[in-house]
């Protein structure tokens, strides 16, 4: 499902009006909530409430494992005035609106004013939303695409060069992909750190969209170590990614950083390891519900 024209945008500006309000601070959101049932399904639950954007949301999803995980998803939105059943959105278009949306605020803060070159490792549904979220913000001129499928990076390529906006070229390697980007987007299932240089030059932006664990994840944990790295919340991040994390900025931190200091985190690389969190799920129902405005505050 694409997004309607300026969605990301209108989002990603929601966004950091909620931050800047204080919006996403007042909101009540517990660690998500995960079962299994030891055969390879999990069932997660995500609850969020807003008393300034009058809502409650829970996007509740299960994950099967198979050739590759399956996610079926739902997020029931409801109002605080009234406690009506507003809407009942898909998971997925929730889930792919948000991560574009929360892509373009954090590259918008991070990425040098100039980036013009972008890598997507990865060919599947986030690496068209890295798209999306990242050419919301830059004038990105080229896009070099490496996955482990070779037709989904050439597929991705024409999805790219049908926008008519940018040059999009498959690339055989990471490496190759990655070499000379202002902004690398990472969006795969690989839970071994692919091949991202700790030594990346000062500019360079990371945004690490795809599979982590506390043990294992798709960046290295030497670029995390060396890099400004920024998560959605901090307490999130390390349980769900581990305790590297711990010093991370959270969405909060990043703009108060770039307010005192707006060529700070230009200094070094920075990297953007993403794990979620329902407030920014809650955000995302407001728009698609039309519930942009503060409604108790």
């Amino acid at each position: 499902m694409d997004h309607a024209p300026g969605a990301v945008t209108a989002v990603a500006a929601l966004l950091h009006e909620s931050l800047r309000s204080g919006a996403l601070r007042r909101m009540s959101v517990p660690l998500r909530q995960t079962v299994e049932d030891g055969h390879g399904t999990r069932g997660l639950a995500m609850p969020a409430l807003s008393p300034d954007l009058g809502l409650y949301v829970v996007k509740t999803a299960t994950i099967t494992d198979g050739n590759g995980p399956t996610v079926t998803s739902v997020v029931p939105v409801f109002s605080t005035a009234t406690g009506e059943l507003l809407e009942v959105l898909d998971g997925a278009a929730v889930t792919n609106l948000k991560c574009a949306a929360v892509t373009a605020l954090v590259t918008d803060h991070c990425a040098a004013p100039a980036a013009a070159e972008l890598a997507i490792v990865g060919s599947g549904v986030q690496a068209w939303q890295q798209y999306l979220g990242v050419t919301a913000v830059r004038g990105i001129t080229r896009v070099r695409v490496h996955s482990r499928t070779p037709a989904g990076a050439a597929a991705l390529c024409a999805r790219i060069r049908a926008t008519g906006a940018v040059e999009a070229v498959a690339c055989a390697s990471v490496e190759e992909a990655t070499e000379g980007a202002d902004v690398v987007s990472t969006a795969t299932t690989s839970v071994l750190p692919l091949p991202l240089a700790a030594d990346l030059p000062a500019h360079v932006h990371v945004n690490c969209m795809g599979a982590h664990t506390t043990a294992s994840r798709e960046v290295p944990h030497e670029l995390l170590a060396a890099a400004t790295v920024v998560v959605e919340d901090v307490p999130t991040a390390v349980a769900e990614a581990g305790g590297i994390h711990r010093d991370a900025l959270d969405l909060h931190a990043l703009l108060d950083r770039a307010d005192r200091d707006p060529d700070a985190l230009w200094r070094g690389p920075t990297v953007f390891s993403s794990t979620g969190h329902a407030s920014l799920d809650l955000v995302t129902c407001a728009h698609l519900v039309g519930r942009t405005h503060r409604t108790t505050r």
